[in-house]
């Protein structure tokens, strides 16, 4: 597996491409409005900053920061929510009660992020940091029922031919 701070693994893209991708990207208008994210984070600091930079990038999104497992599970079971974020880094968070129910939350995603290095100046840069964005916008997975159903509206539209021999 690679690792992101592997200087191999990313020296082959060159980084004029990368960046103007990451310009490109980072211009494009979206609106996350219909978004819900539940942040989780026990340091002020690193919670402040992540929330900042996560309200930044996804603009529009309602986003919340919690600083313990217990304001966590209190509200998941409260609210809906489609998107939560975790440090791995952090002891117990892998483990957790919370990532538990979480990763059978339906219809969500959860990001981990190492939510140290969100201090640094330059997480505000949104061109900088357009690949972060990226991990928000991986597809949620569709639950069995919602799969029958686009697969019955399917049938319905299809075309078939023994319709039009009358």
């Amino acid at each position: 597996m690679a690792r992101i701070d592997d200087d191999d693994e990313f020296s082959s893209i060159p980084m004029d491409q990368a960046n103007e991708d990451n310009i490109e990207s980072a211009m494009k208008p979206r609106d996350y409005s219909s978004r819900r994210i539940l942040l989780w984070e026990g340091d002020e600091n690193r919670r402040n900053y992540a929330l900042e930079v996560i309200s930044t990038l996804l603009t529009g999104a309602f986003v919340e920061g919690v600083a313990t497992e217990a304001e966590a599970l209190q509200k998941l079971d409260e609210e809906l929510w489609d998107t939560f974020v975790v440090d791995f880094y952090n002891e117990g968070c892998s483990e957790s009660e919370f990532v538990k129910k979480v990763n059978n939350y339906p219809n969500s995603i959860l990001v981990a992020l190492n939510l140290a290095p969100f201090t640094l100046p330059e997480e505000r840069n949104r061109y900088r940091i357009e690949p972060l964005r990226k991990l928000f916008e991986i597809e949620k997975p569709k639950a069995e029922d919602e799969e029958t159903d686009a697969e019955s509206e399917s049938d319905e539209d299809s075309f078939d031919e023994d319709d039009l021999k009358d």
